[in-house]
């Protein structure tokens, strides 16, 4: 398993060689079960709360973006690495697609959807644990294929630069997560398709945009 998530790490990072790309870089922080939760609260050593609706799943997401248009459409691989609710070692490889369907100024927000294949260590020698049916043993590890979706909310700090605040959601015990990131961006030329810009590159940090916020911040 630990080889599967090495080679696919280093295909991410290949791949940011490639023009009008970006890697960001999110750390998982706490989480909620929004829906409830079919397990024991007994078995969750991360839990925040007694009845383990908020938990706390700290580690880390690796996330490559290929814009297909502009920068409002986008193909992405993403890897995750965290201590799940019951401080086992869990972590997902997926890849979808995003798209930003708001941009002002500095702030842009976006979508994304991908499947995912997740693993965890295996729960079965946890006392409080009920098989489901939903996770497939491999060894010391369970695996199954997930549906992710997440709201990316990014802050523009310079011309190659980005904060992200991003809420994640899937079927891992249905978790709604938040996690605090940075995106770098690895090439900001734009391939022009139309006239309309909403984009990072040169005409993004010589045009409107900077005059603008030069007079704001005088």
């Amino acid at each position: 398993m630990l080889k599967l998530f090495l080679t696919y790490s280093l295909i991410i990072i290949s791949l940011a060689s490639f023009s009008q790309s970006a890697m960001s870089l999110n750390v998982r922080t706490f989480g909620i079960h929004p829906f409830g939760i079919d397990q024991d609260p007994a078995m969750f050593e991360n839990k925040l709360t007694e009845d383990g609706s908020w938990i706390f799943e700290p580690g880390y997401e690796l996330n490559y973006q290929k814009f297909l248009y502009l920068t409002t459409i986008s193909f992405e691989l993403k890897q995750g690495l965290f201590s799940d609710a019951a401080a086992k070692l869990g972590g997902y490889f997926g890849l979808g697609f995003r798209m930003k369907f708001f941009h002002l100024n500095r702030h842009s927000f976006s979508i994304s959807l991908s499947p995912v294949y997740s693993f965890r260590e295996n729960w079965k020698n946890i006392i409080q644990y009920e098989e489901k049916g939903d996770y497939k043993d491999n060894g010391m590890y369970q695996y199954r294929f997930l549906l992710s979706s997440s709201l990316t909310y990014n802050v523009y700090i310079g011309k190659r630069h980005d904060l992200a605040f991003t809420l994640h959601y899937n079927d891992y015990l249905s978790t709604l997560s938040l996690s605090l990131g940075y995106r770098f961006w690895f090439n900001t030329t734009v391939k022009f398709r139309d006239k309309k810009c909403d984009t990072c590159g040169k005409q993004f940090d010589q045009g409107k945009f900077r005059r603008f916020w030069r007079k704001v911040w005088r």
